[in-house]
This record gives structure tokens, C-alpha cells and sequence, in this order.
């Protein structure tokens, strides 16, 4: 049985939470917003926020009013050929100075840690994980960690995109880099065209809600591959898990995995052991299935015994679907 997480985590979580309660009513006599609504760093929310009408290539259809318990886009192990990828920008040099990750709570190690460096990252899936640079609000320059999930679109969390809450602000200038390897971008990089995440993160800095994607300028995944994705109702406990990013603690861009198991199954994350720090926020939380490696979670949190991401639900899967449109 899917578990409803803890009233408190941490203190992150209960400040989230107090911060969720007053502003989650709207104005008098308007009804309060569902918090997987959708917004746009230009402004737009809605159900249905999206750049087009609906295109092929990569997750199918919006997931929405499927019934069963669960549903998966397939994952794409890509052409290896750059030549199949349009609005890819050449990279020289070693890219742009960062300073630390903005990583909202310490990450966790649990010993030992059996984090191991992904020293090819031109095999697939290793470069449909993705580091990306932004600047912050305040014009200091930062990371991340994403995964492609279709040929022009990437997942990723929220607080790497928007600090959380009413008050708080959007980040910009997003620049990624598919594969990148410390001073290495075998895939070039790709700006963005448009930052998605939903009101449960912009206004209510809610983390059972800390997700949020790019529809890039480029199809660079029609090379690189992209993860798969899927969402169930079911519990996921025990189930073995993956996830690649680029911590801080390790040389500079540099891709590291892990695997472990689900600990734990709560309706809106998942919690397990998989090792990570800094930097790494954004990562896909992967199982097999969907063909190849299917994102299950968006790694998000740190919680001392476990780690904790943003699990794949059918409204966050629909959401998913609608940005890379």
C-alpha cells in the first residue's frame, strides 16, 4: 500500500508545509488551485500549459483519465549521430564558472557510499543525463542535474528552476549539456525555450510538489536517448533503483551513478538509499521497464538515513507529456 509521507520530515518540509497552508487558499471566493497546476516562467498557468499542438516524438499522449494502475512512455537508447539532432550549439572551451549547487538540504551518504564515476558518458543513458548551468536571481551562476525525456524536453526538479514559494523567483539563462564529462560536452549544449514546474512548488514551496521540465531549443535527445517514464499507484518498496548526476563533491561536472532500493512508498515521493550530495538534484530515479530505464522519481531531498525524490504520479506524468509539446 502507497503510504502518505510524514506531517514532518524536517524542518525544510515543515517550513514548506507552513508556507503550503498560507497560500494554498486562494483569494476569497475563488477556489484554490490544484497544486499540479501548471505555470511558466512567461506567466501562463493553466491546465494545459504548453508551447504547441500535440507532436511525436517522445512521451505519448497526457496520461490523464487512464485507468488501471499505471501507465509508461518508452525510453529511446537514441542514434549516437549528432547529425540527427537540430539547434545544437558547439561548446569550446571548459564552459561557464559555477559556484555551489542550489541544493535547498544537505543530501545524504549512506555508508558506504557506492557512488561510481560514469567514465564513458557517451554510452546510452549516460548521455541522456544532463548538467545544466542558470543564474540565480542575485546573478550568481549555478547546476543542476536533469534527464532527457523525449527528443526536446527535460525533467528536472523545481527548486532548480524556481527558489519555491509566492515570494520566490525563477532562475535563467539555462544552458545544457547531454553527456557532459568534467571539461568534456560530446553533445554540445542546447538553450531552452521555455521553464515548466506547477504551483505546488512557485507559490506553496510544497516539496511533496518539487518538480518542473524544459522544452529545449534542440532535438539533441533524437541522438543521446532518452529515459522512459512511469507512473503507478501500486508501492514501490523494495524495488531496485538507479540514478546518475553530477555531484559537488567530485570533480567538477563529472557524472557519478548509484543503485539501491525503494525504502519506502509514500502518494507523492519515494524515499530510498541511493547515494547523493549537492548537485545531484534533478536526477532521474530509474527502474527497468519501459524498454530500457524508466524514470520513476526526481531526486529532490535529503532526509540522514535516506534520500528522497518527487514520485512520478499520473498528474506529474500528464504534466511531463504536455511540456515537450
Amino acid at each position: 500500500m502507497t503510504r502518505r509521507a510524514p506531517a514532518a520530515l524536517s524542518a525544510l518540509t515543515l517550513a514548506a508545509a507552513l508556507t503550503w497552508a498560507g497560500t494554498a487558499t486562494a483569494a476569497a471566493g475563488t477556489a484554490p488551485l490544484d497544486p499540479d497546476t501548471p505555470v511558466s516562467a512567461d506567466g501562463r498557468t493553466g491546465p494545459r500549459v504548453r508551447d504547441t499542438p500535440p507532436s511525436a516524438s517522445g512521451i505519448q499522449g497526457s496520461g490523464r483519465g487512464i485507468q488501471g494502475s499505471g501507465r509508461h512512455s518508452a525510453g529511446f537508447a537514441g542514434t549516437g549521430d549528432l547529425a540527427d539532432a537540430a539547434g545544437v550549439r558547439p561548446v569550446t572551451g571548459t564552459g561557464p564558472r559555477t559556484t555551489a549547487p542550489d541544493d535547498l538540504s544537505a543530501r545524504s551518504i549512506i555508508p558506504p557510499d557506492e557512488r561510481v564515476q560514469v567514465t564513458d558518458t557517451t554510452a546510452y543513458p549516460a548521455r541522456a543525463t544532463v548538467y545544466f548551468t542558470y543564474t540565480k536571481p542575485g546573478g550568481a551562476t549555478s547546476w543542476c542535474t536533469g534527464w532527457l525525456y523525449a527528443a526536446n524536453a527535460v525533467a528536472t526538479a523545481g527548486h532548480c528552476v524556481h527558489s519555491g514559494g509566492s515570494g520566490g523567483a525563477w532562475n535563467t539563462g539555462f544552458t545544457v549539456y547531454p553527456g557532459r564529462n568534467g571539461a568534456s560536452s560530446p553533445y554540445g549544449s542546447c538553450g531552452v525555450s521555455s521553464t515548466f514546474s506547477v504551483v505546488g512548488w512557485t507559490q506553496n514551496a510544497n516539496p511533496e510538489y518539487d518538480y518542473a521540465g524544459f522544452k529545449l531549443g534542440c532535438t539533441i535527445g533524437n541522438t543521446t536517448g532518452w529515459y522512459g517514464m512511469s507512473w503507478t499507484t501500486a508501492s514501490l518498496d523494495g524495488t531496485a533503483v538507479g540514478s546518475a548526476g553530477y555531484p559537488q563533491d567530485r570533480a567538477s561536472a563529472t557524472q557519478w551513478s548509484t543503485t539501491s532500493t525503494v525504502s519506502a512508498s509514500y502518494e507523492r515521493q519515494l524515499a530510498y538509499h541511493l547515494d547523493t550530495v549537492g548537485g545531484q538534484s534533478g536526477s532521474v530515479v530509474h527502474t527497468s521497464g519501459c524498454g530500457t530505464y524508466c524514470g520513476v522519481a526526481v531526486h529532490a531531498y535529503g532526509h540522514g538515513d535516506h534520500n528522497r525524490g518527487t514520485r512520478i504520479t499520473e498528474a506529474v506524468f500528464a504534466n511531463y507529456a504536455d511540456w515537450k509539446l
